[in-house]
């Protein structure tokens, strides 16, 4: 052992059973002692040996070889954090690192009978104080091995060959006493804990410099001794390393008596704090860390209250383990089922077979059932080719058939006649499939969604049915009759669903059932049947059914994993469960609800860690909290294939309709069911975490490459029968929050405070028996906070409104899948009017799946985006857009007008249009069969016809409930209300995900005509409206956005503005028929930055009374990269700007707010959170092909090397802090990236890295002070600058930003030459002799001041173009004289540079956090911004690319030159009497200057900026 040997007090032996031995070899000691063979202090003893076993040497000599020895071979005894056995050991051989020989035994009893004599007089005056922890190490080597193997193990022949038998029984006895209380044996340890005393001896006092401490040694020792002692001492107790450099200085008491030596420092916690103290005086992180948290907001604290009641139900009423009994039938012997989820066989020999999971009664509770439903028929249109049902024959056999004048069948007849050769041609090609069981007959359908070879509108088709079983028809078949084939991949559910007319979780009525017997079931349910046919299920019209909703089983899982690295995976280490036995589905559940007595259950279950064991007790403390419980509420496994064995059984047990989970289906299940795969684990047990039996796992893989698109079809195979709520997908889509872990969550939506555990916490976790149990807890805690979560977002409730609306699958739902909710709501709606729908193609790469709302022009704030699957995607979060090949949107999308900046202090109006497309499409009729496209892909005209369309119709059936919702919302109370309004929710979004379906290129409805007809009627409605009131109305328009406009009032009488605003409103409405705009918004100030971002203070009504907030859209404090300390400070400024204090006033205000944060940041007063900014991975950090570069995916990099397994894939969101190092300059040459830290990283860090306060002041706040404050007079960003602490000069604002937006302004209207041609480069001229540089003077104004007689500018500026010399060259040398070629080739040179400089065509981004710049053009187009334009970090950016050096900054160099050189025009400006001299001189000089001019001139008179062409503007005659 290696290890430094510790200071630790010397443990007090108690006899054993065999201690007559050791007295025996006490008294030997004592005799010895008696006869004199020790004297003095300097003498040793005196044995007449051949080998002496000891030398004598003197104590001084003695105490350096002591002090020697140590350092020689530490470790001989391992402290094990004060827990293990100490012993000080002088006169034991310290030189042999391992256990003395045999032939040293007699010597080495009577050493421990001297050091027995210390202890024992120690331990009188201690009173047996000193309690001893179990050493890990031992109790694990004695829980395997039991002590007398072990003790056997340790006194063997192998390593005492010499020793005699009573030796080596001695030995024994001694090496029992100290296993007893390690060994296995529980009463033995009982005892000894009874036997001393649980109070540890505290040590005295230690100071930084000095401590009295008494060190009782035989001789003095060294202060560096002492030193090089305490500080091992800190090493072991896990304390940071103290530097070398700094030494703790002792003194040592030489007439201390032995027995006092107990004095010495027994006291580990002082030495631990005040030498954590000094290292922290010495590295100090310039931040607060809080370490407080409110206990009453500690979630782990509201699980234990929870978790303390009555929470377990009768197993014997619960779950499966209740009597079986018979479900209950209606009078006509059919059966209420209630459906909940819904699976398919996509493969083998029962390939289309429908299993329907859900819910039966039986006596007076619900249980699960399985129905299996058989023979599912394919539904497949065959289109004939031309007119072959279009004869006039057929049309009159129609009409005589309408008109009964011929039977149905005869009519029938006679077209199977004319169809006998398409059948016979389709019957050929299932043929070749081998089909020989199918229907063909021919049917009359609708068609209406644009595939050319298809004719629209309502024709005979042939429709074919054959089983599933058999192989699909060829989507793309074409024969002599047909054209085309129509549902040739349609699934089995999709048909079942739709021809069933199911709609969501709802009541089935099952007619001509068979139960099954329990051998041939196929799934994990206490009931299933089957059915044959699914024309025996339809949807249940009984009231008495209708109005009951079963409630779920919901279970809430969380998974406590530590990562392999040398595998590269994560292992399973326990497992946490937490059920509610009857959640309701149909209202939100308040938390008095849930949490009451009864309705939760919990377990978990833990293993040991590879190669270990558990802490000493922990199976004594499992049993006792099982027994408290009174079920297996905490288990204990050996292995991880047991822990899995076991959790599974107990999720069988549960029965459970739902699992819950924060990031369920991103890591939990595909951790769980990849780890069952690795253990070998059966698929009679993997197979119970779903409700179907299966023999073979699907094929697992990572989700898709898209964060937040859902558990992967595999693990959702796995997990058929039950449905997936990840708290992680929903809250991303009902929430907008910085991060969306669960601890920030808990914090902001459940007020709780939870502990993070990481990694390499769990490891050390279990190490003792306190920390393991926490671990369980936490583990506990986290499956109850996801419970909690989806109880407090009302997830169920919603998510089953939304599937009855749209009538797809519940579980889809749960996972986010928008784009098929309205796939299905336009299914239901086409099959009902008989129309053949397209069909659903999956040729799409998931890579193409992400699409931003402006794709396709979606401006609409109320149109949800749509994605495949639908992956729900943040606007500023979303994948890298700016890939090469990224296609922009292919039509124009909604019209933004340009705002007229400024800050308005009277009232503004916001008038915003009702679901502005849903309401333009029910306007004018838009739809599918409405709508007549153009074959050359133009826009279409608006459709003529007045018959309603699909799509109208079905808006104006959800528009109208939503209605009613909303007017019984005003008589409900209590939870009725809250059940409503998730009514009304629901429908709103349906309604306006309606538009995204046509709009999105990968929908199965995608209709781009349509879509792009609908944008531009929306584009015509804002412009007419923006005409209407300001030419109508005479009112001022300063801004409009898609289905919005803002109208200044200019009053500041609130009663007056709402008269105004319902003028605008009446006059506008009376134009349309469905479209109907209202007051959206009432301000009392605002500040309007640009296009999507303005402030304003919003007024609103409560009872009536008016109150004021403050409303920010699109402002850098509502964007998720941003710091909390950047936040904080913008909207401390903004609510300056919008207060109605005086200008002055504000700037004052905000300038002295500046100067306090900065230097609250210096001097270390902020805390270390306002300082993390956070940022979304939007795919693996690895995939990233500019990681150096981006901050967060450096951390997350990290954060995975470390074994971390969340907070480091795509989708999470990692926060991070911009440091710099300890000692050096902030803003380093280091790139920024590589100076992100986690923040955890700081808080458990070595002092090494500090934050970077001149970063976060000049990148974090600067940008959006300064941005706010753009508009406000009395300051500017050199003077923000300044006061935060960072050079001016680095901040100066370009004159041609101050000035006015057009780049021509400072040319036309400057009124003089300083003001026109500030900002423009010097002439700089070099001396050929000297090589010197110097500025070239203006001409004409160094000669004015030259013939004046009081110069206000040094004589050499003049003297130059007198001279023509350098004036910094000696006048009496010749040398340094500039010819006019000279001039002429620099000027020349100069001009030539600022002309490459402009046609490098630079572009910078105008946000002054992004200025990405580039030479290359982005094609993309995002709403009205012009191609070319859109800054490559888009959407992390909404900045738009401008030049970074235009024309006009080239015209106005070039004229500045030309100015410095002109000779003439400054003439015109002198007055008659000053003409005269200053003529005479320009006259002289004129030649000199000439070459030059003129050079300057022709290359200015190249530039295109500075002509005019008069055809443009003017018309001939």
């Amino acid at each position: 052992m290696k290890d430094e040997q510790p200071v630790v007090a010397g443990r007090r032996r108690s006899r054993g059973a065999e201690a007559s031995a050791r007295a025996e070899a006490l008294e030997r000691l004592k005799a010895l002692r008696r006869g004199g063979r020790r004297s003095g202090d300097s003498v040793g003893y005196n044995i007449k040996l051949e080998n002496p076993i000891y030398d004598t040497v003197a104590e001084d000599e003695y105490d350096a070889l002591v002090a020697r020895r140590r350092e020689e071979a530490r470790g001989f005894i391992v402290d094990d954090d004060g827990l293990g056995y100490g012993d000080e050991g002088q006169e034991e051989d310290w030189s042999v690192a391992g256990l003395p020989s045999s032939s040293d035994d007699e010597s080495l009893d009577g050493q421990r009978s001297i050091k027995k004599q210390r202890i024992e007089k120690r331990g009188k005056k201690e009173n047996n104080q000193n309690v001893r922890k179990p050493n890990p190490s031992l109790t694990a080597a004695a829980a395997m091995m039991g002590k007398q193997r072990l003790s056997a193990m340790l006194t063997s022949t192998a390593m005492f060959k010499k020793s005699k038998d009573e030796k080596v029984k001695e030995s024994e006895s001694v090496i029992d006493e100290v296993l007893a209380e390690f060994a296995p044996d529980e009463a033995d340890r009982e005892r000894r804990r009874r036997s001393v005393s649980s109070n540890i001896k505290s040590f005295v006092s230690v100071n930084s410099v000095k401590t009295n401490s008494q060190l009782v040694t035989n001789s003095t020792n060294s202060v560096k001794e002492n030193s090089d002692l305490i500080n091992n001492f800190v090493q072991i107790q896990n304390c940071d390393v103290v530097e070398e450099s700094k030494e703790l200085k002792w003194e040592s008491d030489n007439s201390t008596e032995l027995t006092k030596r107990d004095n010495f420092v027994e006291v580990k916690e002082k030495v631990k704090d005040e030498v954590n103290e000094d290292v922290k005086e010495c590295k100090k992180l310039n931040a607060k860390i809080s370490t407080e948290k409110d206990p009453l907001l500690s979630a782990t604290a509201g699980w234990k209250e929870v978790s303390g009641g009555n929470m377990v139900l009768d197993e014997g009423k619960s779950g499966l383990n209740c009597q079986e009994s018979e479900f209950e039938v209606d009078d006509d012997g059919s059966l209420p089922f209630y459906i909940l989820d819904a699976h398919e066989q996509l493969s083998g020999a029962n390939m289309g077979t429908l299993y329907l999971f859900g819910k039966v009664k039986a006596g007076s509770t619900h249980h699960s059932c399985c129905v299996v439903v058989k023979n599912m028929q394919r539904c497949v249109y065959a289109i004939p080719n031309g007119p072959l049902f279009q004869t006039d024959e057929i049309m009159k056999l129609e009409k005589d058939a309408e008109e009964s004048r011929i039977s149905p069948m005869a009519f029938r007849k006679k077209l199977q006649d004319v169809a006998l050769g398409l059948k016979t041609e389709i019957a050929n090609q299932l043929l070749n499939l081998n089909v020989s069981n199918y229907i063909v007959s021919p049917v009359k359908r609708r068609y209406a969604f644009g595939q050319a070879e298809i004719p629209a509108g309502e024709n005979y088709v042939l429709k074919i049915n054959y089983p599933f079983k058999d192989p699909p028809l060829p989507a793309d078949l074409k024969g002599e009759n047909f054209c085309s084939l129509l549902g040739t991949h349609s699934s089995a559910l999709e048909l079942f669903l739709v021809k069933r007319k199911v709609k969501g979780p709802s009541w089935l009525s099952i007619s001509k059932f068979s139960s099954c017997p329990a051998p041939q079931r196929v799934s994990w349910c206490k009931y299933e049947i089957t059915v044959d046919s699914p024309k025996d299920i339809r949807v249940s019209s009984s009231s008495k059914h209708v109005a009951e909703v079963p409630p779920v089983t919901v279970t809430a899982i969380n998974l406590k994993t530590v990562f392999n690295k040398r595998q590269d995976v994560n292992e399973i280490v326990s497992a946490s469960v937490v059920c509610c036995h009857k959640a309701k589905i149909d209202t939100p559940m308040l938390a008095s609800e849930w949490k009451k007595p009864g309705m939760l259950s919990h377990f978990t279950v833990v293993r040991k860690l590879d190669g270990g064991i558990f802490p000493m007790g922990f199976n004594k403390e499992a049993t006792d909290r099982n027994s408290k419980a009174g079920s297996n509420v905490l288990c204990c496994e050996s292995s991880e294939r047991a822990l899995l064995n076991r959790l599974m059984i107990e999720l069988y047990k549960l029965d459970s309709d739902v699992l819950v989970g924060h990031n369920i289906s991103g890591f939990d299940l595909d951790v769980l069911l990849h780890r069952a795969q690795v253990c070998r684990v059966p698929s009679s047990m993997w197979s119970k975490i779903g409700r179907l039996k299966r023999s073979e796992m699907p094929k697992l893989r990572k989700g898709r490459t898209i964060f937040g698109s859902g558990a992967s079809p595999g693990i959702m195979s796995c997990i058929a029968g039950r449905l997936l709520c990840d708290t992680f997908l929903c809250s991303r889509d009902l929430l907008r929050e910085v991060s969306y872990s669960l601890t920030q969550l808990a914090k902001t939506q459940l007020n709780k405070d939870r502990k993070e555990v990481g990694p390499h916490d769990v490891l050390k976790m279990f190490q003792t028996l306190e920390s393991l149990m926490e671990l369980i807890e936490y583990g506990e805690t986290d499956a109850w906070l996801s419970m909690e979560l989806m109880f407090h977002l009302s997830v169920l409730p919603l998510t089953r409104q939304l599937t009855n609306i749209s009538g797809n699958l519940w579980g889809k739902t749960l996972q986010g899948a928008r784009a098929q909710r309205v796939e299905y709501l336009l299914l239901h709606a086409f099959r009902a009017k008989k129309y053949i729908v397209p069909d659903k193609f999956t040729y799409v790469k998931e890579t193409k799946m992400a699409k931003q709302r402006s794709n396709h022009g979606v401006e609409d704030r109320n149109v949800e985006e749509l994605t495949n699957e639908d992956a729900n995607f943040d606007n500023d979060t979303s994948h890298n857009d700016h890939r090469k090949g990224k296609r922009g949107p292919a039509y124009a999308g909604g019209l933004v007008l340009e705002p007229k900046k400024g800050l308005y202090d009277k009232y503004i109006l916001l008038l915003d249009f009702n679901s502005l497309y849903p309401s333009i499409i029910q306007e004018y009729n838009i739809c599918f069969t409405t709508v007549e496209r153009s074959p050359d892909g133009l826009v279409p005209h608006l459709p003529s016809s007045k018959t309603t369309g699909v799509l109208p119709e079905l808006l104006k059936n959800l528009v109208q409930r939503r209605r009613m919702v909303k007017t019984w919302m005003k008589t409900a109370s209590g939870l009725k209300i809250q059940q409503l309004d998730i009514q009304q929710q629901a429908l709103k979004l349906t309604a306006n995900s309606m538009y995204g379906c046509l709009g999105f290129s990968n929908s199965r409805f995608y209709a781009k005509p349509l879509a792009e007809l609908i944008t531009q009627q929306g584009r015509e409605i804002l412009r007419s409206t923006v005409d209407l009131v300001q030419n109508n109305l005479n009112l001022e328009v300063i801004y409009g956005d898609t289905d919005s406009i803002m109208i200044h009032s200019g009053i500041d009488d609130i009663a007056k503005a709402k008269a105004i605003a319902g003028k605008v409103i009446q006059e506008v409405n009376k134009k349309y028929k469905c479209l109907e705009i209202d007051l959206d918004g009432l301000y009392k100030r605002m500040l309007l930055l640009k296009k999507k971002k303005y402030a304003a203070v919003k007024v609103q009504f409560k009872d009536g009374m008016p109150y004021e907030v403050i409303e920010r859209k699109g402002l850098d404090m509502v964007r998720r990269d941003w710091s909390l300390l950047s936040k904080e400070v913008g909207d401390f400024c903004l609510s300056q700007i919008l207060s109605e204090r005086s200008c002055e006033d504000v700037v004052e205000s905000i300038h002295n707010s500046l100067m306090k944060v900065q230097e609250d940041m210096r001097s270390g007063q902020v805390a270390l959170e306002k300082y993390v900014i956070t940022k979304t991975l939007t795919k693996p950090p690895e995939a990233y092909p500019d990681a150096k570069n981006q901050p967060h995916v450096q951390v997350a990099l990290r954060l995975k090397q470390s074994g971390y397994s969340t907070g480091c894939s795509a989708g999470d969101t990692v926060p991070y802090i911009i440091c710099c190092e300890q000692g050096t300059s902030s803003g380093s040459s280091v790139g920024i990236a590589q100076r992100a830290r986690h923040p955890d990283e700081l808080k458990k860090g070595d002092g090494k890295w500090m934050i970077d306060i001149d970063y976060y002041a000049s990148q974090q706040i600067h940008p959006v002070v300064s941005r706010l404050c753009a508009s406000i007079e009395g300051t500017s960003p050199e003077r923000l600058a300044d006061c935060l602490g960072l050079d001016p000069s680095k901040f100066q604002s370009k004159p041609s930003e101050t000035m006015s937006s057009d780049p021509s302004s400072s040319l036309l209207f400057a009124v003089g030459d300083e003001e026109r041609y500030r900002g423009c480069e010097p002439l700089i001229l070099s001396c050929p002799s000297c090589s010197s540089t110097f500025d070239c003077p203006a001409v004409c104004s160094s000669i004015c001041m030259s013939v004046s007689e009081k110069p206000s500018k040094p004589e050499t500026e003049y003297n130059f173009w007198r001279t023509l010399r350098c004036p910094k060259c000696p006048e009496e040398v010749e040398a340094g004289r500039i010819s006019p070629g000279m001039i002429a080739n620099q000027v020349k040179r100069q001009a030539d540079g600022f002309v490459s400089m402009y046609y490098k065509g630079l572009m910078m981004c105008d946000d002054e956090t992004c200025k990405y710049t580039t030479c290359s053009l982005n094609l993309r187009l995002i709403g009205d911004a012009e191609r070319g334009t859109v800054c490559p970090n888009y959407p992390r950016c909404n900045g738009r690319l401008v030049r970074k050096y235009t024309e006009a900054d080239l015209y106005k160099q070039l004229t500045y030159f030309c100015h410095l050189l002109d000779t003439q025009r400054g003439i015109e400006k002198m007055e008659i009497s000053a003409k005269i001299p200053l003529e005479k001189e320009l006259n002289k000089i004129r030649p000199v200057v000439a070459l030059a001019a003129s050079t300057v001139q022709r290359i200015r008179e190249r530039c295109a900026y500075g002509w005019v062409k008069l055809n443009d503007i003017a018309i001939s005659v």
